[in-house]
């Protein structure tokens, strides 16, 4: 492993560690980010199905914007970003989707970065509770979706 993408690993293990923490907040924050893991400090499995006026502001204006060359999926709601730690940042996307197809919504926003020139490095799932993939390019970017939501589900994006 070379130098940079030790790093980088260690930059999103960073970040990582630091949303773990914010979900034993009781901000709105935290309810935002993921409602059943800030109530029940557990990831599965997320949302609950609860009504999405109990998740938060769905509709907020984040502080920071995406990279330009970070393309994100059609639908999406982008209403909430959190950093720089370091080189690392993250955003969140709201999405109208089954909950029950979160590889679904996982592969569509990776084949967005994909078509953008990044390479899908690997894709995992834990059934119902979230789908993940990495992928390198202009940045190493983690894709992590949940259900947030009655219809939505959560796709963060921890780019560094």
């Amino acid at each position: 492993m070379n130098f940079a993408r030790l790093i980088a690993t260690a930059s999103i293990a960073v970040a990582a560690v630091a949303s773990l923490a914010a979900c034993g907040e009781t901000s709105n924050d935290a309810a935002q980010e993921s409602p059943a893991t800030a109530s029940t400090g557990s990831a599965a499995p997320a949302g609950n199905g609860i009504p999405c006026s109990q998740a938060g502001d769905l509709s907020g204006t984040p502080e920071r914007k995406p990279p330009a060359d970070l393309p994100l999926p059609p639908g999406g709601q982008l209403y909430m970003s959190k950093g720089p730690f370091g080189k690392t940042e993250l955003f969140f996307v709201a999405k109208d989707a089954d909950p029950t197809n979160l590889d679904g919504v996982r592969d569509e926003a990776a084949d967005v970065l994909a078509k953008a020139g990044y390479k899908i490095e690997r894709k995992d799932q834990e059934e119902g509770s979230e789908a993940e993939a990495h992928l390198s390019g202009p940045h190493e970017v983690a894709i992590q979706v949940i259900q947030l939501c009655e219809g939505k589900v959560r796709v963060k994006y921890t780019l560094s």
